[in-house]
């Protein structure tokens, strides 16, 4: 009798799991729909990370290589910086000397060259460098030698320029971060680079020309 009643229960136990089972499978068949949806969803969801994944590895890369311009241009910048900073270095105490050397001159000391009826080479020299830098046009006058052409003569331009009473405030007062180009390169190439416009040699014919040449290559150094 215990046997028998153990096989029922068995019997009971199993039927019992069989009818577990069915319903599972039953439920899982109604969830299939629901399933497959959210399989959908997940494969679209996993394709638009990919794409996303890869547009922020793109975004990433034009990032860096923009960064690394950046920081390429901010080396340059500051290369130009540290050489213009360098050359202000260099151009101060020359600028500084120069309007020392104006603060010496007298407004005597400018009336004894605008006196002058024939200036010493040096002293034309001079002061047709200050005439083209303060943008004063030379007379157009008969070639000395006879030619029968006309020449430009820049004192007559200057004996105006060293009558005026502010001439030497305007000398110290002049724009020198703003000096036209084109001005700055006829200054180089006809004085800055001539033997004779030094103010060592200036100086044996007018002091008072020596200053206003101090003054001149000062403008070309900083004007660098």
């Amino acid at each position: 009798m215990k046997l028998k009643h153990r096989y029922e229960v068995g019997l009971e136990k199993l039927q019992s799991a069989a009818d577990q089972v069915a319903t599972m499978q039953t439920e899982l068949e109604a969830l299939q729909p629901q399933l497959l949806v959210a399989s959908k969803q997940v494969d679209e969801m996993m394709v638009v990370i990919k794409r996303e994944s890869k547009e922020v590895a793109e975004t990433e890369k034009v990032v860096k290589e923009d960064e690394a311009v950046s920081n390429q241009q901010a080396m340059a910048a500051k290369a130009i910086k540290d050489e213009c900073d360098a050359d202000l270095a260099e151009a101060t105490p020359i600028l500084e000397s120069a309007l020392d050397a104006l603060n010496t001159l007298t407004p005597q000391d400018i009336t004894l060259v605008k006196s002058m009826k024939n200036p010493p080479p040096a002293v034309k020299l001079v002061m047709e460098a200050i005439c083209i830098l303060k943008g004063v046009k030379p007379d157009r006058v008969p070639d000395p030698s006879g030619s029968g052409k006309k020449i430009e003569d820049y004192w007559g331009p200057a004996k105006k320029l060293l009558g005026d009473i502010k001439f030497l405030q305007s000398l110290h007062e002049y724009n020198k971060d703003n000096i036209p180009a084109n001005l700055m390169a006829v200054i180089r190439q006809r004085y800055i680079t001539n033997p004779d416009f030094v103010p060592e040699k200036i100086r044996t014919a007018s002091t008072a020309a020596e200053g206003m040449c101090k003054w001149v290559c000062a403008m070309d150094k900083y004007d660098t």
